[in-house]
């Protein structure tokens, strides 16, 4: 894994009204140092960058424009820059961290000491060729396309943004060709599965349960289920507002000994992922005895699941992903379920749903997607059915072979 170099740092506020700057030293390990006013913590960052920074002759970014990138800027030193000047305040945290995990594992080992103004096409393309060939960091094989395009995507905004300020002429991204990728095959539980994990979910011991049959029923994802509070359930109306996802997320504070923790982020996956979701009349009635015994047991217990959360554990704390996952697992396992991820779920209600006759505009806004188009693409194939019977309703329109008369025909 390369090493950080000195001087790259990042500037935030905490909740205590303090400013943290993180940075790494000239061991490449990441330092934290607190500061009362912002001012100061950048004045501290950017002396720390200058004095990391080669001596060089002095640079303009009008030599930039003919070709002649700044040569104090290598792919990691830029990568750097832009991910905590032009990326950190624009996305959502997860997405920060996701683009700071691929920067660190896999752009920076092969790329990070290459100048700005020297990376070439057939670098580029290498990179990526090698990724796909043999990119894990754990195990053998090669990273999936869909990581190899969100790499892709990663590095096209970086070295754009570098294009637009000058520092290289092209944004050689653009020529890098990807593997196709392959649609995987989607589980979706047979109607027998569904009912038998509906029955194990209800023989459990913990009420939580009761989560898997309603994302069954709803098509939530894990981060949504998690993140799912009371104060979002309009029981008056039988529908809840999808407004918050429950994640974990990595650390960026060196006080903070975790590497990772949990956190209820007030955003969804993307704007889209904001919407109503409407309750069937089975769900609403057992969300709705389910709602009165979690309530007597918050009434009884005043610190009892303080957060609200629709879905908490038996002791009052808030599930998060991995922790529902486990709970997850014993029920597929009680009904005898092989092969089967929580998505699968999510699948599943999409599957039924169009198998029901819900039109694709509908479960396009109750899945949270962008549009019809995505929708289709993912659960097209619950379309055989359907396919089928219109092209028998077709048949009626269908003029018939009139049939020659019998007997002798003259001429013959």
């Amino acid at each position: 894994m390369a090493r950080r170099m000195k001087g790259e740092g990042s500037l935030y506020q905490t909740k205590e009204k303090t400013w943290v700057c993180q940075y790494y030293d000239t061991d490449g390990k990441r330092r934290t140092k607190r500061f009362q006013r912002k001012a100061d913590g950048r004045a501290f960052l950017d002396n720390l960058h200058q004095t990391s920074l080669p001596q060089t002759a002095a640079f303009s970014p009008g030599q930039a424009a003919k070709g002649v990138s700044n040569p104090g800027h290598t792919v990691g030193t830029w990568m750097a820059q832009w991910l905590e000047i032009y990326a950190r305040p624009t996305v959502k945290l997860s997405t920060y961290c996701s683009y700071e995990m691929m920067i660190r594992v896999h752009i920076k080992p092969m790329l990070g000491d290459i100048p700005l103004a020297k990376l070439d096409p057939v670098t580029l393309q290498e990179f990526f060729n090698q990724k796909y060939s043999s990119g894990k960091t754990t195990g053998e094989g090669g990273l999936s396309a869909k990581t190899l395009r969100n790499l892709r995507n990663l590095l096209h905004l970086s070295l754009e943004q570098a294009r637009k300020n000058g520092l290289i002429q092209t944004n050689l991204v653009e020529g890098v060709r990807l593997p196709k990728e392959q649609k995987r095959e989607m589980r979706v539980l047979s109607k027998e599965e569904q009912r038998r994990l509906m029955l194990a979910c209800r023989s459990m011991p913990e009420p939580a349960s009761f989560g898997v049959i309603f994302t069954l029923f709803t098509g939530l994802r894990m981060g949504e289920l998690c993140g799912l509070r009371w104060d979002n359930v309009n029981m008056a109306e039988r529908q809840f507002l999808v407004c918050e996802t429950r994640n974990r997320l990595p650390n960026h504070d060196d006080s903070i000994a975790a590497s990772t923790s949990v956190r209820t982020v007030s955003t969804t996956k993307t704007d889209h992922s904001r919407r109503i979701v409407y309750l069937c009349d089975e769900l609403y009635q057992e969300l709705a005895r389910y709602r009165e015994i979690q309530f007597s047991i918050m009434a009884q217990y005043p610190g009892y699941n303080p957060g609200r959360y629709v879905f908490c554990q038996e002791n009052g704390e808030p599930y998060e992903p991995r922790t529902y996952q486990d709970l997850f697992k014993r029920c597929v396992s009680r009904a005898g379920i092989p092969s089967a991820n929580f998505h699968s779920l999510r699948h599943t209600f999409a599957t039924r749903a169009l198998e029901q006759g819900m039109d694709p505009v509908t479960l396009s806004k109750l899945l949270g997607h962008a549009n019809a188009s995505i929708t289709l693409d993912k659960y097209g194939h619950s379309f055989e059915s359907q396919k089928r019977a219109g092209m028998e309703l077709m048949g009626a329109l269908y003029e018939p072979v009139q049939k020659p008369p019998s007997g002798p025909v003259m001429g013959f």
